[in-house]
C-alpha cells in the first residue's frame, strides 16, 4: 500500500468542560493534518486478499458491509474519512458502503444478513424488538438528535402550543410521537394538521405548510440557500430522547465478530475525530470523491460545520467519541410504551437492544 498517513491516533476525549475538551482536541495528534488540507489525503484501493483476516476467536470475520442512512456525503464522514486516511487499513478491515434513500429499509437489512452494519436510533430500535428483529445498537455518531421542526419567521413554531391551527409536514412515525407530546401539554392533537411530507423542504420555503419535519443538519442549510433561515425547533427540546446514526448490528453478529467491530468502530472514532477538526477539508474530499455527481458543496460545507455541535456535545466530550448510554435507550422505551408503540404486558430488555462493550473497548484502546 502506498500513501502518506495523516495524523496519528489519539486518545479518547477526557473529562474536561465543552471549552477546555473542544480545544485539547486540537492537540490530539492531528494539527499537522489540519495544515495538509484534503488534497494530500491518499486513495487507497486496498487489496482484494484481505477482504477476511482472522479474529481472536479464529473465525473469519467479514468485509464490513456498511448500509449508510441515506445518500453518500458529509453526513457520513467519518466512514469515508476512515477509509481515505488508511485507519481501517491499519486495523485490517475492509469496508464496503452502500447509499441510502427514502425506500431503504436499513433495519431489515441488517436484521437479514444482507448487510453487517446499519445505523438506527434509540427510538427504531424499540420498534425492531417489538417486530422481533435481532438487532443490537454498539456506538453513535450524533450525541443529539437534529430531528426537528422548522417554520418560517413570520410565522414561528417555538413551542407545542404555536402547532395549534398551524398545518406541518411531517413523517407518520413523527406524527405519532408528537401526538404523546401535545396529550402531554393538554393540547388536543385535532387542533393541528399533520399532513404527509417528503424530504424535500421546498414546501415549507413557499409557504405552503407552516412547519416541517426533518433533520435540522440537512434541511437548514437547504432552506437558507432558499434565502429562508428557519426557526428551529428540536425534538430532544421537547423531551423526546435519541441519538443520531446508532450504528447496528445483529446480535450474533456481535457475539461472533466482537473484534471486527471494535476494530471498524477504532477506525470511525480516528476517522470523526478527523472531521471534527477539519470539517471543511472533509467536506471538500466527500464532493469530490463520494459524494454523487452534482452535489453542492456549499451545501456540504454548511452541513458540516453544523454536524460538529452534536457529534460534540455531552458524553462525548466526557467519555469519547461515539459513545453510547443505555439509559438513552431506557427512556425511549418508557416513552414508546406512553406512545402505544410497545403492546400492553410487552417485556423488552434494553440490555439485548444496546451494547457498551465495542464502544469501551474502542476508546479504551486508542489511548
Amino acid at each position: 500500500m502506498s500513501g502518506a498517513r495523516i495524523g496519528s491516533p489519539a486518545p479518547a476525549i477526557p473529562r474536561y468542560g465543552r471549552r477546555d475538551a473542544l480545544r485539547r482536541l486540537g492537540l490530539m495528534g492531528l494539527t499537522g493534518a489540519c495544515a495538509a488540507g484534503y488534497g494530500t489525503l491518499a486513495v487507497r484501493a486496498l487489496d482484494r486478499s484481505n477482504m477476511l483476516k482472522a479474529n481472536t476467536s479464529g473465525a473469519l470475520a467479514p468485509p464490513v458491509t456498511h448500509q449508510l442512512g441515506w445518500l453518500k456525503g458529509v453526513q457520513f464522514a467519518g466512514e469515508f474519512l476512515a477509509q481515505e486516511l488508511g485507519y481501517l487499513e491499519a486495523e485490517g478491515v475492509t469496508a464496503e458502503f452502500a447509499a441510502g434513500g427514502p425506500g431503504t429499509d436499513y433495519r431489515t437489512l441488517v436484521a437479514s444478513g444482507r448487510m453487517l452494519v446499519s445505523e438506527s436510533t434509540p427510538l427504531a430500535m424499540i420498534e425492531a424488538a417489538v417486530q422481533g428483529q435481532p438487532l443490537v445498537a454498539f456506538a453513535a455518531v450524533m450525541q443529539r438528535d437534529p430531528g426537528a421542526y422548522m417554520s418560517l419567521p413570520g410565522k414561528p413554531i417555538t413551542s407545542l402550543h404555536d402547532m395549534v391551527g398551524k398545518t406541518i409536514g411531517v413523517p407518520a412515525s413523527v406524527r405519532k410521537l408528537t401526538c404523546v407530546l401535545l396529550q402531554r401539554a393538554g393540547i388536543p392533537f385535532e387542533s393541528v394538521n399533520f399532513v404527509p411530507v417528503g424530504t424535500d423542504a421546498g414546501a415549507l420555503a413557499a409557504g405552503q405548510i407552516d412547519g416541517y419535519y426533518s433533520h435540522a443538519t440537512t434541511a437548514v442549510p437547504g432552506l437558507r440557500a432558499l434565502g429562508v433561515e428557519p426557526k428551529v425547533l428540536y425534538m430532544t427540546d421537547l423531551g423526546v430522547p435519541g441519538y443520531a446514526q446508532a450504528f447496528i448490528v445483529r446480535r450474533d453478529t456481535l457475539d461472533k465478530h466482537h473484534d471486527l467491530l471494535v476494530g471498524y468502530t477504532r477506525a470511525l472514532i480516528k476517522g470523526w475525530r478527523y472531521f471534527v477538526e477539519n470539517p471543511a477539508s472533509s467536506a471538500e474530499l466527500i464532493v469530490e470523491k463520494w459524494a454523487q455527481k452534482g452535489t453542492s458543496l456549499q451545501d456540504q460545507l454548511a452541513q458540516a460545520a453544523m454536524m460538529r455541535s452534536f457529534i460534540l456535545d455531552g458524553d462525548a466530550l466526557t467519555h469519547g467519541l461515539l459513545w453510547i448510554d443505555p439509559g438513552r435507550f431506557e427512556h425511549a422505551l418508557a416513552f414508546a410504551r406512553e406512545a402505544g408503540s410497545v403492546p400492553a404486558g410487552m417485556e423488552i430488555d434494553v440490555g439485548r437492544l444496546v451494547t457498551q462493550s465495542v464502544i469501551r473497548e474502542a476508546l479504551a484502546s486508542q489511548a
